[in-house]
């Protein structure tokens, strides 16, 4: 979650709106806790939202648009969209990670039928082995040569990808990295998979991270600059 700090343009605006209080007579110091009361407020209700998320209850997308305000909103509409991308993306495999995919299961094939006729006894099972370890290393080459230093394809798999000078991915399906969509039991997480997040999950994110901001420090800012700023704006509302 990201830390965003305000903006002059939102410190402005929170000027104009202490500068209206002090027209209609309120002092310095009352206005300026006016500001914080209201803040306040608003972390309350964005709280109380997280709340019934949390329990599993609806919570509609007009409700969350009053509650985080027209730019919070926007971002959380972004994210939606992002979601909606990545599976979409999910779906449609480019072919390099199809390819990888056709031929693990052609090397742990082969590596299954070696180890059958291992725990029979039979005579066949080292010259089966020879033939699976060769596939594998062939897989091996494939990555080496297709995937591997593209970050695009690299995050489709379940694990880095990057090996030290000398190291192999070995002569078994243990070894090897599973695509993240594969429902093998081997295949344990990470890459593309790691970013999807539910709908609720990205409303949840959305109202801790207006929270946040609601409960950040101040920055410091140039006071001179934005006095000077709001003057302009001040000016040219009044022409």
């Amino acid at each position: 979650m990201t830390n965003k700090r305000p903006q002059p343009e939102e410190i402005i605006t929170k000027l104009r709106q202490v500068e209206v209080s002090l027209g209609q007579g309120t002092s310095r110091l009352d206005a300026s806790r006016l500001m914080q009361i209201s803040s306040l407020k608003k972390v309350a209700k964005l709280q109380k939202i997280i709340e019934r998320l949390s329990r599993g209850e609806i919570v509609q997308n007009r409700q969350l648009k009053t509650v985080l305000g027209t730019e919070e909103y926007a971002r959380y509409l972004s994210d939606c969209e992002y979601q909606r991308y990545l599976r979409a993306m999910l779906k449609d495999k480019p072919y390099e990670i199809v390819e990888y995919e056709r031929r693990l299961k052609v090397a742990t094939f082969a590596y299954s039928k070696a180890d059958y006729k291992s725990q029979k006894g039979h005579r066949s099972a080292k010259k089966m082995f020879g033939a699976s370890d060769t596939q594998f290393e062939r897989l091996s080459e494939y990555l080496s040569e297709n995937i591997i230093g593209h970050p695009e394809l690299e995050a489709w798999f379940d694990r880095p990808l990057a090996k030290c000078l000398g190291d192999s991915f070995g002569v078994s399906p243990d070894g090897f990295p599973q695509v993240v969509t594969s429902k093998s039991l081997k295949n344990i997480g990470g890459g593309y998979v790691d970013q999807l997040r539910s709908i609720r999950e990205v409303k949840i994110d959305a109202v801790k991270e207006a929270i946040q901001e609601l409960t950040s420090p101040a920055p410091d800012v140039d006071q001179k600059a934005i006095k000077a700023r709001f003057d302009r704006l001040r000016k040219l509302s009044a022409d």
